[in-house]
């Protein structure tokens, strides 16, 4: 079985090799970081830099540059802030799902999964409704393996037209305009801002039809769904393969020497399935320790609140006005670098 339909195997033999020197799924050459402990030195590690490519982007940059891109970018994702759009992110969820009221199968992913994270970033950024699915297909290509490169040109062209055309307003794109490397930056936002919240509204769903009894415990307790949602990230969150680093000098983790300018790859699904952390770490269990699916250290993902509301908000709705949810086709996962379902059928109502 491949590691997009399943990648548990893989974070097992990983786990058992320790920090190893592998091919890795996505067909490169790298040292694979993968115990949670390991995992937890390696994101904070001085000697392993995000800085793996030219340009700029908040993800691909260490201090000082790396301090000084994302404080605005923080105070533009504030607590505050992300409260405020609460409400909205509630009309936005029950609209989505007044469509299902009337259907006797619907693609979790076309239909709800999708349409919420995009709709809600976009309006956050400032960017126009006519645009969403252009969005969409540049994001698609860019999770690719075989188009990611071209995928990324035509992204930051888009945002370049975006930036040229754009009235100011309330909105992150206009607070960060003044900002160094705007183009890449906003091309890192627009897609992480919703791409990742897909895949946890998707694979947790999925993970919750799978696990009747955990899906009864929510229904009946819905005060329980924030810690679900931290548990479905942990279970099978959207960066399962990981971010990557680069040796900056000889590094040692967990006993081993990683020679410096070596490709590393650190695997936050893995560490999150790591039994010595995490007892019985593939079913769902509430209440565990906390899991590194946003990261670890300076890098810790900035729109973790929000993708953390975001799915509190869905899961929850979706419990509520749909207890019966289930299951009408074996679902497809796609292959790309964040982990997530092609096609996701259910049947809302018996």
């Amino acid at each position: 079985m491949s590691f997009f339909a399943d990648p548990t195997p893989y974070f097992d033999q990983w786990r058992e090799q320790g920090p190893a020197l592998i091919d890795s799924p996505d067909g490169q050459k790298t040292w694979m970081i993968s115990r949670y402990d390991d995992v937890v030195q390696a994101l904070s590690h001085p000697g392993l830099s995000s800085a793996i490519v030219p340009g700029g982007m908040l993800n691909h940059t260490d201090p000082p540059e790396h301090t000084q891109l994302r404080k605005p970018i923080a105070r533009a994702f504030s607590t505050r802030r992300m409260e405020a759009l609460r409400p909205r992110i509630e009309r936005i969820t029950n609209d989505l799902l007044d469509a299902w009221e009337t259907e006797e199968e619907v693609d979790v992913i076309d239909t709800f999964a999708y349409p919420l994270p995009i709709t809600v970033i976009c309006e956050l950024m400032g960017v126009p409704e006519s645009d969403r699915s252009e969005v969409r297909t540049l994001t698609s290509e860019l999770m690719a393996p075989d188009t990611m490169v071209e995928a990324y040109g035509k992204f930051a062209l888009y945002v370049q037209r975006l930036l040229e055309a754009k009235e100011p307003g309330d909105d992150v794109i206009t607070e960060l305009r003044d900002e160094p490397n705007l183009v890449q930056n906003l091309v890192l936002l627009i897609t992480a801002g919703h791409e990742t919240t897909v895949q946890l509204i998707g694979n947790g769903l999925l993970a919750l039809l799978r696990d009747p009894v955990m899906k009864q415990r929510l229904i009946d307790d819905p005060i329980l769904i924030p810690d679900a949602v931290d548990e479905l990230l942990r279970h099978d969150g959207p960066l399962a393969l990981g971010v990557s680093r680069i040796a900056t000098s000889d590094v040692v983790i967990g006993g081993v020497t990683i020679p410096q300018s070596s490709q590393v790859t650190v695997s936050l699904g893995a560490a999150n399935r790591d039994r010595t952390r995490y007892p019985d770490p593939d079913a769902l269990q509430l209440g565990r320790d906390p899991h590194v699916s946003f990261g670890h250290g300076i890098h810790y993902c900035v729109g973790a609140r929000l993708a953390r509301m975001e799915g509190e908000i869905a899961f929850g709705t979706l419990l509520r006005r749909f207890p019966e949810l289930a299951l009408a086709a074996e679902p497809e996962w796609r292959e790309a670098f964040i982990r997530g379902l092609a096609s996701f059928r259910v049947r809302p109502k018996p």
